[in-house]
């Protein structure tokens, strides 16, 4: 099946871009909505009236922080997506009702390493705005995208990786789109070990890991990676956990020193770096210091640009590093069509093929897969959240921001299907893609 957006109802013409989960029966989410739902009575559906559909916008503000090099430009996502709103209720709304926009903005660092502000915008943008549907952008907490799909009255899009505990959690409810970023943590961590081995990286290795204290890179590594690793026939010799505050797996993380020995005693040359953004850059730091000098190989925000700047004090120890990479680097056309969209609205214009280009044409696509799903269930002849998880989970080709297409399905709410390997250069102090960004499908 092709990709199901719909542009015709937003008054252009153009293809859309930039796991698993527990699914209920229609029946069941139909119980569960309150009644049949039609797409004529919103009486019994959170967030829908007759003539407006209610979606609350969970967002970071990294504009202090960007500044000082220390988060990538993400752009106003509160400006970009009532850009997106005022284009799409200017061209007839979705389902014949105007979208209602409530916004919920987290400034600063907070954003990204605070769980309590996290949740605290969590509850105010569900239990108390009771809307349709949650839009979470980039650079916001897992204990807020937890909190979010743990609301049973409102179906979550978000654009970033999250392990299987959170789908499960959402009970259908939650969805990754818009970017390969956009795969489950398990499945990505499943597929890393994969992707290296076949290129010849692992064979003869003494493999070790460095995660930190956290549930979510616990599910992660014991339930993705080291059951990849075991399924090409390699052991882990021995796993580094770092300690951390709760909300501080970025910063703020001890015995980086006691991590690096566990993995020297054990004769480890190839460490498998889960440890991420702050954390990790402190581990390698340490392992310079100690005059241990592994293969590295990293994943997930490690790669990007902004963060590979956080392992400059240790470069030439971390050089040649291996990266699992899903920032893919060429914007589609959509991608192109979101942008053009938001300057319109009066959102910034950012440099094509900039992180705020990227940025903008995700959290613009995150609500147009949500208008596409819910123009498809109207018309139907239903607009309930069964119903827009239904057709939610019928987009099984999906345009992305960059890259190849994504998926959904009923058993696969985590969009993301591809990665590419990159590699660390000292010189440049970032991440290169190898063989030109070849996409691999992450199965």
């Amino acid at each position: 099946m092709g990709s199901r957006r719909r542009w015709a109802a937003l008054g252009t013409a153009v293809a859309l871009v930039l796991g698993a989960c527990t699914s209920e029966s229609s029946e069941d989410r139909d119980a569960a909505d309150g009644g049949s739902g039609e797409a004529g009575d919103a009486r019994s559906v959170q967030g829908v009236t007759d003539d407006t559909i209610r979606v609350s916008l969970i967002a970071s503000d990294l504009s202090a922080l960007s500044e000082q090099n220390l988060a990538p430009e993400i752009g106003d996502a509160q400006a970009t997506l009532e850009a997106v709103v005022a284009h799409v209720n200017d061209g007839g709304g979705v389902a014949g009702r105007r979208i209602e926009l409530v916004p919920h903005v987290i400034a600063g660092a907070d954003a990204a390493i605070n769980p309590d502000a996290g949740r605290e915008a969590c509850l105010r943008a569900t239990e108390d705005a009771q809307p349709f549907a949650v839009v979470i952008t980039a650079a916001i907490t897992p204990e807020t995208v937890e909190c979010s799909a743990r609301h049973e009255g409102a179906i979550t899009i978000t654009m970033d990786s999250w392990p299987d505990s959170f789908y499960d959690e959402g009970e259908g409810r939650l969805f990754s789109v818009a970017t390969h970023t956009s795969v489950s943590r398990q499945r990505e961590y499943r597929a890393w070990p994969k992707v290296l081995d076949e290129q010849g990286l692992l064979d003869g290795k003494t493999i070790g890991i460095v995660r930190v204290d956290s549930t979510e890179q616990q599910e992660a590594v014991e339930e993705g990676l080291v059951p990849g690793l075991e399924a090409l026939g390699h052991e882990v010799a021995a796993i580094s956990v770092l300690p951390c505050p709760e909300g501080s797996a970025a910063a703020g993380c001890e015995q980086h020193d006691v991590a690096i020995q566990r993995l020297q005693d054990a004769g480890v040359d190839f460490v498998f770096l889960t440890a991420l953004t702050l954390a990790g850059a402190a581990t390698v730091e340490a392992a310079a210091n100690l005059g241990f000098e592994p293969e590295w190989a990293t994943i997930g925000n490690n790669v990007t640009d902004t963060v590979a700047r956080f392992f400059v004090n240790a470069k030439d120890n971390y050089d040649g590093a291996w990266g699992i990479d899903t920032v893919f680097p060429e914007p589609t056309p959509a991608a192109d069509e979101c942008n053009e969209i938001a300057v319109a609205g009066g959102a910034e214009r950012f440099e094509r093929g900039s992180d705020g280009y990227g940025y903008t044409a995700v959290t613009c696509l995150q609500l147009l897969t949500l208008v596409d799903a819910i123009e498809q269930a109207a018309a139907a002849g239903e607009l309930t959240q069964a119903a827009v998880i239904e057709a939610l989970e019928s987009f099984t080709t999906l345009e992305m921001s960059a890259g190849p297409e994504g998926s959904l399905g009923p058993d696969k709410h985590d969009a993301g299907d591809y990665v590419f390997i990159s590699r660390y250069d000292a010189a440049r102090e970032e991440f290169v893609p190898v063989d030109g960004a070849t996409p691999i499908r992450v199965d």
